[in-house]
């Protein structure tokens, strides 16, 4: 939901930047490219359980994340190309981020005596649903003339910030694995429920056609 708010304020407060950086010949093409690079270090670290580096690493990946896109606005380069390599890798980003998570030792079923049965893994494997399917949603709808754009809870840059969060809330009180296991089920359970509120908004946008 804050995602449009916060691209147009990143957008007016960052395009003098993104104008010299064109100037200097890096294309958006090359951003979204060195993003993923850094999302796939960022997954290692997790693994790892380096957080603090992780957190750090994770969070230069998501400005180049929206950096991409600033570019692109700010020097006239966007194009068709461009916005399907971005829309493409970011999937990738997402889906090696939450690997690292689902693969880590330390993601354990919430201290919720009626949901041990859910195990840490599965509320990783919930949240990457979440975030592909919210992402599916909009793209299916916006193909057949319907706009989704800031519909539904949570999008990609809140997704991101609320895990790099975590991770460091965990990390600086000692507990970790109850933080981030509590975080990953909150972005599995808002991740599903933004795919369902596009749903139901496509659905109804739909009818009107």
């Amino acid at each position: 939901m804050l995602s449009k708010t916060l691209k147009t304020a990143a957008g007016k407060l960052f395009d003098p930047l993104a104008k010299g950086l064109g100037k200097f010949g890096i294309k958006p093409n090359h951003i979204t490219i060195s993003g993923v690079a850094l999302t796939m270090y960022a997954a290692l670290l997790l693994y790892d359980q380096n957080i603090y580096y992780a957190f750090l690493v994770g969070m230069i990946a998501s400005l180049f994340d929206g950096a991409d896109g600033l570019v692109a606005r700010a020097t006239k380069t966007s194009s068709v190309r461009g916005g399907y390599l971005d829309a493409t890798l970011d999937r990738y980003a997402d889906c090696i981020a939450f690997s690292a998570l689902i693969l880590c030792d330390w993601v354990n079923p919430l201290p919720i005596e009626s949901l041990e049965f859910i195990s840490g893994q599965m509320w990783a494997m919930a949240a990457m649903i979440g975030a592909f399917q919210t992402s599916y949603c909009r793209a299916a709808a916006e193909r057949l003339g319907v706009s989704q754009e800031g519909i539904g809870l949570i999008e990609r840059p809140e997704r991101w910030f609320i895990l790099g969060m975590g991770l460091l809330i965990g990390e600086l009180m000692g507990d970790v694995e109850t933080i981030v296991t509590i975080v990953v089920a909150v972005l599995a359970i808002l991740g599903n429920l933004t795919a369902i509120q596009r749903m139901n908004h496509f659905w109804v946008e739909a009818k009107n056609e």
